[in-house]
């Protein structure tokens, strides 16, 4: 996903408006699921935010839903209204949307404030085995695995969510300059990226995002993993200030601040998509709403001279992964449609139609299909054996990405720093934390 982030909800604020509706919808959860609020056939109100990775579903695949019977109302809106929006939608019952096309950082935050449906309990397989694995896991509630905020240490996780579109980051690269197949290392990007500037094929071995927030996080982070850094520790206490951390922050505000555009602290997706898309760049880390775009000569100035690779490595070639995921609020006005609705797009026969359409699915056997409808599809799958994480799974990310993402967009101003910047950042997000009752 290319989006930035501005969501301003906290643990507590969550906690606080999910206790309330809680109590509206013990009635509804308490004969169980499927409940529909209101009969409507088999109409289906999806929310959605805009998004290039949606672009096959919209085309391909709700087509396909209309055959089956479904009615489908897709209803789209910027990024950066969609939390608030639905989160209301849910915590005052409105009723206004059957299916809620999540950010994942966005599950623990719906999570804690239990205003999504139990989708296991309705009848989806979460052990289905042919889930890819690190996708599943993101859709409980509280995480089967890794560390867990205050108030769920017991609790038993809950499907309350499940994998919409596999997006997660890629390495896009120009084959003209790295002639040898796809960098392996960042060393290699930097390299052969001079290489390409000297001989005229390219202005910048590497572009990424330098906004404050969500969009400079989000270029950092597969650097920061391949570096071997690690977010928290198991007590939550912050660890990306480590010696690893520190080393990819500073190539990231140096190294590669120094071959990337002069204006590359104020890039957004906009801006580096125009960059990588243009001709101008060597390389790029993007998610799919960009990378879908790279043959097609509408789009880009230089179809045929973009290819896919995992990213490259320093101890080890880590993305970030960031999906789209479906939740149907407890509050959803037609709810049984939605659940059936989930288990027909989930099913092996439809995700093997979304690969076809040029989407990342969610489900591995989709991946092996004859005619993947994208030559990326095969290098996401690709990724993600190598290796893909997700952000840390607690409501209160969206403040600590923004702590963070202004520590170190004021050193990539600065072009050095970044180390120092993280030790800044891991104090506030230690103090933060403290003041919302992790410890």
């Amino acid at each position: 996903m290319t989006h930035s982030s501005r969501s301003r909800l906290t643990r507590r604020s969550v906690l606080k408006g999910g206790i309330g509706l809680a109590l509206a919808t013990t009635a509804l959860t308490a004969i169980g699921l499927p409940v529909p609020a209101r009969a409507a056939g088999k109409k289906v109100i999806i929310g959605a935010f805009a998004d290039g990775g949606l672009t096959p579903f919209k085309q391909k695949i709700i087509p396909l839903a209309k055959d089956a019977g479904f009615d489908i109302e897709f209803l789209e809106d910027e990024y950066g209204v969609t939390l608030e929006k639905w989160f209301a939608d849910a915590k005052n019952s409105a009723g206004q949307y059957d299916l809620y096309l999540l950010d994942d950082p966005w599950v623990p935050q719906f999570g804690a404030a239990n205003v999504l449906e139990d989708l296991g309990a309705a009848g989806v397989d979460g052990g289905d085995k042919d889930w890819i694995g690190s996708m599943i896991d993101m859709g409980y509630w509280p995480p089967q695995k890794g560390p867990r905020v205050k108030g769920f240490e017991t609790t038993t996780p809950t499907l309350i969510c499940v994998p919409f579109v596999g997006d997660l980051q890629t390495l896009t690269y120009r084959n003209d300059v790295y002639t040898s197949g796809a960098p392996k290392t960042w060393d290699e990007v930097i390299a052969k990226g001079k290489e390409g500037v000297a001989a005229g094929k390219i202005k910048y071995p590497v572009v990424f995002r330098g906004v404050s927030g969500n969009p400079i996080v989000t270029s950092w982070y597969p650097v920061f993993l391949s570096f071997g850094g690690s977010f928290f520790d198991d007590k939550w206490n912050p660890v990306f200030n480590s010696a690893q951390g520190k080393a990819s922050a500073e190539f990231f505000v140096g190294t590669m601040k120094q071959n990337a555009p002069s204006g590359v602290v104020e890039f957004d997706s906009d801006q580096e998509g125009a960059a990588i898309l243009g001709g101008e760049a060597g390389a790029i880390i993007q998610y799919s709403g960009n990378a879908l775009k790279a043959d097609d000569p509408t789009q880009t100035k230089v179809a045929g001279k973009l290819d896919f690779g995992v990213v490259p490595k320093q101890t080890s070639a880590i993305a970030q992964m960031g999906i789209f995921i479906a939740g149907i609020p407890k509050s959803a006005p037609n709810k049984a449609n939605s659940v059936e609705f989930l288990k027909w797009y989930v099913s092996a026969d439809i995700q093997a139609k979304l690969s076809e359409a040029g989407s990342i699915p969610v489900k591995r056997s989709a991946f092996g299909i004859a005619k993947p409808g994208n030559r990326l599809i095969p290098v996401a799958l690709q990724q993600l054996d190598a290796g893909a994480l997700p952000r840390p799974r607690t409501p209160d990310w969206a403040k600590v990405e923004e702590l963070l993402g202004i520590e170190l967009n004021k050193a990539l101003q600065a072009g050095s720093g970044g180390g120092a910047a993280l030790d800044n950042a891991a104090k506030q997000v230690k103090d933060y934390l403290t003041t919302v009752g992790y410890y």
